[in-house]
């Protein structure tokens, strides 16, 4: 029974390789399409006379990149010695150099700003860098990405077969939508699911240890992961940033073994991975490492019998990541409105794909009925002044119930909104927390 499982496990990750490997064709194109552009763009550093050289990076410099998947990552390296005492106007520069050769750019903020130029069927991402030789010689965050590939490549050069592997990791996490370190995901990197293929050996090893994470995390100690032993009997919770290891899962970054790679990780979503990685090796299926389709009729269908109120949320413009954020806040807020005011919320959820325009969704699945009335606590029967008071405020009043119970007075009172969806519906149009959150929203309710 055991070989028969493991053979059909072999072959399910197989037949997923398969799917998210680039073909030998696109892999030429997409090729082809980034050496085009890293000429074009050398070219114009030269004749800005900027000391600067473009090369790419990312999953396109390592190879872990999905099939369909074509943002390619440009980092201009400008030389240490010439530019390090102006680090902060390196974003300046580049600015000025792509003027004239790629007038169509936008330009996005980030630690150093960077630009995205869509081009040949591909979005390229252009980030200013210095070109470090150690991390220690980093003055950005972004200065040590190379760094990053370079590790990660010579791991698939003793280990070609690492490459597949981290392609599953990434297709898991996009799945079970816990990718991304940006702060309306605050999942996983690219990078962190690479570091943490390379030291596990390959994903179903990496999945296996996720089953027995939480445990370790139950008994009070956080998972750390020291791929390059830089810690060796050393803790490293003593010695790292202690707002950068709040996560229960410390990833020590290989090539800077002062940062966490999973800094930006939060629980939440950890319990997420972990949750769906005992999900698979119970019952493996293909359908966790494919990301499902979050539509209306599919939320309706898994709710019935329920009530379902589902918002329609159009994005604000602006950086995706701040775009996000604002996403995310007013889905948190309608959810804990629902919640403080009665609702019995079984199920929740919110989805925004950045590439795919059309609203974001939030969604709030609940048992029917009516919400019980908001029990309020009064003063203590021996303290006559306040609890004369609070007699008098609810006394004889509609919809409040007023009795005593082991020495302390309370009081029932009949809530506002019975009904979630005119809840919603009054969070949506009056309250002034969610109107900066998205142009407009659209209200929804199914029984």
């Amino acid at each position: 029974m055991a070989q028969y499982r493991q053979k059909v496990m072999r072959e399910l990750l197989d037949d997923v390789k398969a799917k998210w490997r680039p073909t030998d064709r696109e892999a030429a194109e997409i090729e082809k399409a980034a050496a085009s552009f890293v000429k074009k763009l050398g070219t114009a550093l030269k004749r800005a006379k900027i000391k600067a050289k473009p090369v790419v990076g990312g999953s396109g410099a390592k190879g872990t990149w999905l099939r369909g998947m074509h943002d390619i990552d440009v980092f201009v390296c400008f030389d240490y010695a010439k530019y390090k005492g102006r680090s902060g106007e390196l974003s300046e520069f580049l600015a000025a150099a792509m003027k004239k050769a790629f007038p169509k750019h936008e330009r996005l903020h980030g630690s150093r700003d960077y630009f995205r130029i869509p081009s040949q069927g591909c979005n390229f991402e252009i980030v200013p860098i210095l070109k470090i030789r150690k991390a220690s010689q980093a003055l950005n965050i972004t200065d040590v990405s190379l760094l990053h590939s370079e590790w990660v490549r010579g791991k698939i050069r003793k280990n070609k077969a690492l490459a597949d592997e981290i392609r599953l990791a990434k297709a898991f996490c996009k799945a079970q939508r816990v990718y991304g370190a940006e702060s309306y995901v605050r999942g996983f990197s690219g990078y962190a699911c690479e570091v943490l293929t390379a030291h596990c050996g390959s994903f179903l090893k990496l999945i296996t240890a996720a089953t027995k994470w939480k445990k370790q995390i139950s008994a009070g100690r956080k998972i750390i992961i020291d791929a390059e032993n830089h810690y060796r009997k050393r803790d490293p919770l003593r010695e790292l940033n202690q707002a950068k290891v709040q996560s229960e899962l410390i990833v020590i970054d290989p090539v800077q073994p002062d940062r966490n790679a999973t800094a930006a990780l939060s629980n939440e979503t950890l319990g997420k991975f972990i949750a769906a990685a005992e999900a698979f090796t119970r019952k493996p299926a293909k359908i966790f490492l494919e990301k499902q389709e979050i539509t209306i009729d599919k939320l309706r269908q898994e709710a019935k019998g329920k009530q379902l109120v589902i918002v329609e949320a159009e994005p604000v413009r602006g950086k995706e990541d701040v775009v996000g954020a604002k996403l995310v806040k007013a889905y948190e807020h309608m959810l804990l409105q629902l919640k403080e005011k009665g609702f019995a919320v079984e199920e929740s959820g919110w989805e925004w794909e950045k590439n795919k325009k059309g609203p974001a969704l939030f969604w709030h699945v609940m048992r029917k009925g009516e919400p019980g009335p908001e029990l309020r606590y009064g003063p203590p029967l021996s303290n006559k002044l306040h609890a004369e008071k609070f007699r008098e405020e609810h006394t004889g009043k509609k919809g409040r119930r007023l009795f005593e119970k082991n020495g302390r007075l309370y009081a029932e009172i009949e809530r506002e909104y019975k009904q979630p969806q005119k809840l919603v519906s009054h969070l949506t149009s009056e309250d002034a927390y969610l109107k900066d959150k998205a142009k407009r929203y659209v209200v929804k309710s199914f029984e």
